[in-house]
């Protein structure tokens, strides 16, 4: 067993998912796994010309190694606008249907240390707090998994190597208007290794720090709740007026599904939140209200 051995140390004694798109971390997964319980999926977009040589290789390669193949379509005409955050969901939608449909307990994806590093960086550099910081997570509560995260790219480069595996480039990677391309070709390249497994150790902090802040953060907050179905409500809570407080209840709120981009705006929350007058305030679709002594927080 090369060094590479350790890959996939997640317990594969249940029917996995993989998550295929024809290009080198994805290839290199379907190499790895393809002795264990496993089906193989290619999303069809529709929207790449060359698409269909992408799910000509991949179908070719699960013949070879015995793993069941599923190409999955999704309408071009659902994606009119943010193409990326689109597809994003429209692909894991399709991917846990077909799991479901299979009666597989994990899809897995093909992110690996160079993506954790990009996904940091761009999350940085957009003023993502504690959670943001966590990155790609290895392991998701909806039963996602990211088996090859410990692994660079250039590793990965080596091991498709010494396998002889077969891969093919996304052209649209390449498309540098796109800030998380340029990030990927441009900026990340130029750091030096040890920049992007810093970039990566602050995902694997941040992911082991942000539960026991949460409970922490429970501990203060749970008494004043009284309902988190629909909205959450809290009875007789006031901000205290100490700096940082604001940005602890943002992150509690984020732990109950309630989220928004950070602004300027969010201090004037802050500040009513320290009062005991009612109120109603809006940052961009959540909505914050107090009469008399509840609090709510729609989403």
């Amino acid at each position: 067993m090369t060094r590479y051995g350790k890959i996939g140390m997640h317990p594969w004694n249940k029917p996995t998912l993989l998550a295929i798109s024809g290009g080198l971390d994805s290839m290199c997964m379907l190499h790895r796994f393809a002795h264990n319980c496993v089906y193989a999926a290619y999303v069809n977009h529709g929207i790449r010309q060359d698409a269909s040589e992408d799910a000509k290789l991949i179908k070719k390669k699960c013949e070879e190694y015995g793993v069941p193949f599923h190409e999955i379509f999704i309408d071009p005409k659902i994606f009119e606008s943010n193409f990326e955050a689109i597809a994003r969901k429209a692909r894991y939608n399709a991917l846990f249907e077909l799991k479901n449909k299979l009666g597989a307990e994990w899809v897995a994806t093909a992110h690996h240390k160079d993506d954790q590093a990009e996904t940091v960086f761009l999350r940085m550099a957009r003023g993502a707090g504690l959670k943001g910081l966590r990155g790609i997570l290895p392991e998701r509560q909806d039963k996602v998994i990211r088996p090859m995260l410990e692994f660079t790219k250039q590793d990965l480069l080596e091991y498709a190597k010494e396998n002889n595996i077969e891969w093919r480039e996304d052209s649209t990677n390449k498309n540098v208007n796109h800030f998380r391309n340029r990030v990927r070709l441009q900026i990340l390249p130029q750091m030096e290794s040890c920049t992007i497994n810093s970039l990566a150790h602050i995902a694997e902090l941040s992911q082991r720090v942000y539960p026991k802040v949460l409970k922490i953060l429970d501990s203060y907050f749970n008494p004043f709740l009284v309902s988190s179905e629909g909205s959450v409500a809290l009875k007789y809570f006031y901000l205290p007026p100490v700096q940082g407080y604001g940005e602890l209840f943002r992150l509690w709120l984020g732990s109950k599904g309630i989220s928004w981009e950070e602004t300027n705006e969010d201090a004037k929350l802050y500040e009513k939140l320290q009062k005991k007058d009612s109120f109603r305030f809006r940052l961009g679709k959540i909505r914050f209200e107090r009469k008399k002594s509840i609090f709510r927080i729609y989403d």
